[in-house]
């Protein structure tokens, strides 16, 4: 049996991956990892027998090393993950040990997908995104082009709370992560190739099956990764369900920092603690809040579009419901499923991927729709599918 070393076990998405991953046939002992040896204590004590606690700064290379030598896979939920991806995955590739994250970050994930050949070499497999988005999102976008005989455009969307899923304790991870996810210029796919674009650009989106929403684009992996996978891909985008006043104050945060008038690090404190904000941004977003976010928007989902049979069509794929937890359940879950896959040698490649490079969608959704159903209920479709034809003005 197999021992796994959780970084960050004690934040929102480390601590349910601790039972997740217990539930697993493949995992025995769990290494509760965390900044705080008491939240890390905390978090083991709610499965005894079976976890153990670890102070551990993910920053502190030789200590991490250490950590990560007694144990066979590493599933990393410590955020934010622009800054700690990159040396977690470095020192899990020097030990020769399976990685899995949730990060969530453009850049970092192209950082980290540079690191493939070094992965290669050592043998191991490293999943960069394994989470609620990217992750299943990713996996979504693989059945909905998979309807088509030719993909030519994928969008890739959330209705979750951007923040929500992020690991960690206290402001400036969530925050941070907020803004660099919804502010500034942010990297898709155009035209066959990267482009950077604003982000928070609207976008009215007519989802076969559930109808038309009005999304806003967002910095996010799936568009830089889709078209390793897909290719012929012309474009692709991340596309995230705000409600007015989420984006009102994503935008004047966002406006606010490139003029040079805040720091990340003021308009991050912003984010968490509304008295902070100044009177023009507090009547800003008081302005918009009439808006709300979509509720009838799926919560993860893949929009698609292309030809079938020489008919143009658009297609959606979308998961019907989420494990208890929300997004940080999801994520928790969507990495259990990648350890298990991992530790029973059901991945069949080495090196660094993307999701939806190394994971059989269908395997994993049938792994996965264990967390996601009740106990004592029957089980219903966890991916619904629809497609219809493409109509132009």
């Amino acid at each position: 049996m197999k021992r796994v070393l959780i970084l960050g076990g004690a934040g929102a998405i480390g601590s349910r991956a601790i039972g997740a991953a217990l539930a697993c046939s493949a995992a025995h002992e769990i290494v509760v990892a965390d900044l705080s040896q008491d939240a890390a204590a905390q978090a083991a004590a709610h499965h005894p027998g079976r976890a153990v606690p670890l102070q551990l700064d993910v920053f502190d290379e030789a200590a991490l090393r250490t950590a990560m030598r007694g144990v066979d896979a590493v599933l990393n939920c410590a955020g934010p993950f622009f800054r700690t991806s990159l040396p977690c995955l470095r020192a899990a590739i020097a030990e020769r040990r399976i990685y899995i994250d949730v990060c969530d970050g453009w850049d970092t994930t192209r950082d980290a997908l540079a690191l493939d050949g070094a992965a290669r070499a050592a043998g191991i497999p490293a999943i960069i995104g394994l989470g609620a988005s990217p992750g299943i999102t990713n996996l979504l976008a693989r059945i909905a082009a998979a309807e088509l005989d030719v993909c030519d455009e994928i969008v890739t969307g959330a209705n979750l709370d951007p923040g929500a899923a992020v690991g960690g304790h206290g402001l400036p991870g969530r925050a941070v992560h907020w803004l660099r996810q919804l502010g500034g210029r942010v990297e898709v796919w155009r035209d066959g190739r990267r482009a950077p674009v604003d982000a928070l650009q609207a976008l009215r989106l007519a989802l076969p099956g559930t109808g038309a929403r009005l999304l806003h684009t967002i910095g996010h992996p799936e568009p830089l990764t889709l078209p390793r996978t897909l290719t012929g891909l012309k474009h692709a985008s991340h596309v995230l369900a705000l409600d007015r006043a989420e984006a009102a104050l994503a935008e004047g945060l966002s406006e606010r920092v490139s003029a040079g008038r805040l720091t990340v690090e003021r308009a991050a404190a912003m984010v968490e603690n509304p008295g902070r904000r100044p009177l023009e941004l507090r009547l800003r977003v008081l302005a918009a809040r009439c808006g709300r976010r979509p509720t009838d928007t799926p919560p993860l989902f893949a929009y698609a579009t292309g030809e079938r049979h020489g008919v143009r069509r658009r297609v959606a794929a979308w998961i019907t419901r989420l494990p208890p937890g929300g997004a940080a359940g999801a994520a928790a879950s969507a990495l259990a499923v990648g350890m298990e896959l991992a530790l029973l040698h059901r991945l069949d490649r080495t090196g660094v991927s993307a999701p939806e490079d190394i994971v059989d969608p269908h395997v994993f959704f049938e792994e996965f729709a264990a967390s996601a159903t009740p106990r004592g209920t029957a089980p219903s479709p966890l991916i619904q599918i629809a497609s219809e034809p493409e109509v132009t003005a």
